[in-house]
């Protein structure tokens, strides 16, 4: 797995990112991978609860705009930064991970090659540093408290989150 995103981060920076938007059917390709990945998100119980509530459909349409700016389309994004959109939810590294898997998830649905999924994978990646921008300290005690009211199977995030694992 390492290998395959080492070459798809090659690749990316190489030859840039047009010949992905095209490989994912454009922008009616990108919108049915978005439309994938949100039943795919509001299913996962690590991170679900970042995608619910009134403003939903607003919000998917913001970052399916993003998504495909990132993709390669070649429209400009015009929406907030996302250090800005992300500046209160103090999102960790475990649930970043966990909504790169639900993507990778949803590009396999909508029949997207593994190529193309590992080169989606890096593009998200370069995303981290501002989703994460105001990330929680780290405390042991809570964590080893959090962990122990839990089972290892709801820790992973149930049904959805191992067999996202196994994938």
């Amino acid at each position: 797995c390492t290998v395959r995103l080492e070459i798809a981060r090659k690749k990316c920076e190489s030859q840039g990112t047009d010949g992905l938007f095209e490989s994912l059917g454009g922008a009616n390709g990108v919108q049915t991978f978005v439309d994938k990945l949100y039943e795919t998100l509001q299913v996962d119980e690590r991170i679900k609860h970042y995608f619910s509530g009134s403003k939903m459909e607003a919000i998917k349409k913001s970052q399916g705009d993003y998504l495909a700016v990132m993709f390669g389309a070649p429209v400009q994004y015009d929406g907030r930064p996302l250090d800005r959109i992300h500046t209160v939810m103090s999102i960790s590294d475990f649930e970043f991970d966990a909504f790169l898997a639900c993507c990778a998830t949803a590009l396999r649905a909508v029949g997207a090659d593994a190529t193309n999924v590992d080169e989606c994978v890096v593009l998200l990646e370069t995303a981290r540093r501002d989703v994460l921008i105001n990330r929680r300290p780290h405390d042991v005690k809570k964590t080893q408290e959090a962990a122990s009211a839990k089972s290892v199977y709801e820790r992973l995030g149930g049904e959805v989150g191992v067999t996202n694992m196994v994938e």
